[in-house]
């Protein structure tokens, strides 16, 4: 019963330095997951939730700040993350909203919907699925091989 489902598992959850985001993050944690954490914060923040994380029982954490409104921020963390070794888990839950009656709405804003809530979802699986879809790795969860 006390075994950790998701021990020798790594996890990047975007949007995890704060609210549910870092719920996952922890959530994972306790099961024995790394994480990897992201999210535009200051430095104490940040601080914060990887202490939080790690006290939940991950036995690494590692905080990435890109900004996902960029494509190449999207593509400078992936690569960053992917240095540190390969995903199990990929977690696109960073997201914005911005409620206003359609002749309100800044394009600006709509820009930064689309970039965070969809272009930077895309292009975080699109860069981790070749390293998960390698060989010995499932297709259908997007995981490989556990290994003890």
């Amino acid at each position: 019963m006390g075994e950790l489902m998701l021990e020798g598992r790594r996890a990047l959850v975007t949007g995890s330095v704060q609210g549910i985001g870092l719920a996952i993050a922890q959530t994972l944690a306790r099961q024995g997951c790394a994480i990897v954490l992201h999210g535009l914060a200051t430095d104490a923040q940040a601080q914060e939730a990887r202490a939080a994380v790690l006290g939940a029982g991950a036995p690494a954490v590692e905080v990435l700040m890109h900004n996902l409104r960029d494509a190449d921020q999207v593509q400078q963390m992936m690569e960053a993350a992917l240095a540190s070794g390969p995903l199990d888990i990929l977690v696109n839950n960073a997201g914005i909203q911005h409620t206003a009656a359609l002749a309100d709405m800044p394009r600006a804003k709509w820009d930064d919907i689309i970039a965070i809530n969809l272009s930077a979802a895309f292009d975080t699986m699109r860069l981790a699925l070749p390293q998960m879809a390698a060989p010995g790795w499932s297709s259908g969860c997007a995981s490989r091989p556990h290994t003890t």
